[in-house]
């Protein structure tokens, strides 16, 4: 057997933690609310100019998915450790970590679903009444 091959057959051995059940880990980087955050102000102030007077506040983060296989005992806590020193910056960021099993089982006992989820929309308007700016040279 080869070096790759060995190496993989351990990983996929579930008594190494490898391939008995598939997880996946999402978790939310955010600024800590005592923390400024001027990319979200640039945001919020560009919103209220396109048209949404109504918006007060926006915090910019950080969204990441990881497929993890296995599901033995320190994984989780692996995942925090993870999310601490690797994901975010504790000294200005918090973050939340959620789990569940991939493939339609039940959710993990610490995963907490976000309420109210819009689904995905195309940011692609129709531009219908409005005459299109010309650009100016930089020449």
């Amino acid at each position: 057997m080869s070096a790759p091959a060995a190496a993989k057959s351990l990983w996929t051995n579930p008594s190494f933690g490898g391939y008995g059940e598939a997880m996946k880990a999402k978790v939310i980087v955010m600024p800590k609310a005592a923390v400024l955050d001027p990319q979200g102000n640039a945001v919020r102030d560009a919103m209220r100019h396109l048209g949404m007077p109504e918006v007060r506040s926006v915090r910019i983060g950080k969204y990441m998915e990881i497929d993890v296989e296995g599901q033995n005992g320190e994984l989780e806590s692996r995942l925090h450790r993870l999310c601490r020193d690797l994901l975010s910056n504790p000294v200005i960021e918090d973050y939340e970590l959620q789990r569940s099993e991939v493939g339609g089982r039940k959710p993990g006992a610490r995963s907490r679903k976000t309420p109210n989820v819009q689904p995905p929309t195309s940011n692609v308007q129709s531009r219908k009444g409005k005459p299109k700016r010309k650009r100016k040279s930089l020449r």
